[in-house]
């Protein structure tokens, strides 16, 4: 490992980083054009491990995942997610998905491209003992409990992670001290009867006017059963019912999203969900993902070594989720949000089908990863001088 004198912290090897960049860039390039789904991100997988083999590590796969070890008894992991999402891909790139109705929308494939880097830098500078995770599944909130499963936090104290961050320039980051991203629960709601004439409402029970009472009374739950003080949110993400304008429809579908960054507040929100439950009402409600919490301490010392290379940002927590949670859930952990900037001078909305990032960002999530690294290093040389 390339330090300074004892007690005045590790550098990073700049040069080295250009000259990993190109790398990046082809990495990124390859996967953005053959995205894939879910747990399903078989040729992603098969991808890294041709490179990672071909570096010389040994690979450990996990279902659709990558679990590789950079020396022994590593106690830092760094994890990126390969997944994509079901989106028809329009941003005219020269190397647009390939995969019809695929589409990476939410910077996974920067995520990836980066921790391949990563594990190049490591290479190179003889930078152990660390895990590389590499998951699939963060869009269905399975991918994390999958790789944890299978071993991915055995003998680790702490674990990195970051996200392409649209609204950050490049060159800016973002670790928040404590919560960071909402827990994330889901509902479906289903309204049944016998449908009937729209002439005769008095002979049917009235699917649309239920469903629209339903709607009406969740829309206000965040603001009259929640601390005002708590975040909190209800949306409605479907309602399905009907195909006739003088037909009362059987039966009319309602989906939504919650979330909270309390198990207290995400209870409330339950209960006033499934009190509909009832002859004519059908509920279930699942919770998805815990709140992403940062761990206080590992993030400051990842911000006092990434600082001295990006500009450090203030941001307030999120209400979206992230599976990175399950990871913070068990080991101290920090989650980085990394800037990718406007595209075309216009900041493009994650899981949008004109979405891209700044291939500029990549050298500086490949620094914000290794600044994880070298702050674990860091802190032992600072309290060994202690």
């Amino acid at each position: 490992m390339e330090c300074r004198s004892r007690g005045e912290g590790c550098l990073i090897d700049l040069s080295e980083v250009e000259k990993i960049y190109p790398l990046m860039v082809e990495y990124r390039r390859h996967i953005h054009e053959y995205p894939e789904l879910g747990m399903e991100t078989v040729e992603t997988k098969n991808y890294v491990k041709k490179l990672v083999t071909d570096l010389g590590f040994t690979v450990r796969e996990v279902g659709s995942g990558l679990i590789i070890d950079s020396g022994k008894s590593p106690r830092i992991a760094l994890r990126a997610d390969m997944d994509s999402l079901p989106i028809v891909e329009e941003t005219g790139l020269a190397f647009a998905s390939k995969n019809e109705g695929r589409m990476h929308a939410c910077g996974h494939d920067l995520h990836t491209s980066v921790l391949m880097g990563a594990m190049i830098y490591c290479k190179r500078m003889n930078l152990k003992p660390v895990r590389f995770i590499f998951q699939p599944g963060e869009e269905i909130g399975k991918g994390a409990s999958m790789m944890i499963d299978g071993g991915a936090l055995d003998g680790i104290m702490h674990t990195f992670g970051l996200h392409s961050w649209p609204s950050l320039n490049v060159g800016e980051y973002s670790i928040c001290r404590g919560k960071a991203m909402a827990a994330v629960d889901s509902f479906e709601i289903r309204v049944k009867g016998d449908g009937g004439h729209g002439a005769y409402p008095h002979l049917a029970f009235d699917s649309i006017l239920e469903s629209s009472r339903i709607i009406q009374y969740l829309l206000t739950v965040p603001a009259r059963k929640i601390d005002p003080l708590n975040s909190a949110v209800v949306s409605i993400g479907y309602v399905n019912g009907g195909k006739a304008k003088n037909i009362i429809p059987a039966e009319v579908n309602i989906g939504g999203t919650v979330r909270t960054y309390t198990r207290e507040d995400s209870e409330i929100i339950e209960n006033e969900v499934t009190k509909f439950r009832g002859e004519h009402v059908d509920v279930s409600y699942l919770r998805e993902l815990p709140p992403l919490v940062n761990d206080n301490n590992f993030a400051s010392l990842v911000d006092s070594v990434a600082s001295k290379y990006l500009k450090s940002v203030n941001s307030k927590p999120t209400m979206g989720g992230e599976d990175f949670a399950y990871y913070c859930s068990k080991v101290p952990s920090a989650f980085a949000f990394l800037g990718t900037g406007k595209i075309r001078g216009k900041e493009v909305s994650k899981h949008s089908s004109v979405f891209d990032i700044n291939e500029e960002a990549l050298r500086y999530g490949l620094i914000l990863q290794i600044s994880a690294v070298l702050s674990v290093a860091e802190s032992k040389v600072q309290s060994s001088d202690s």
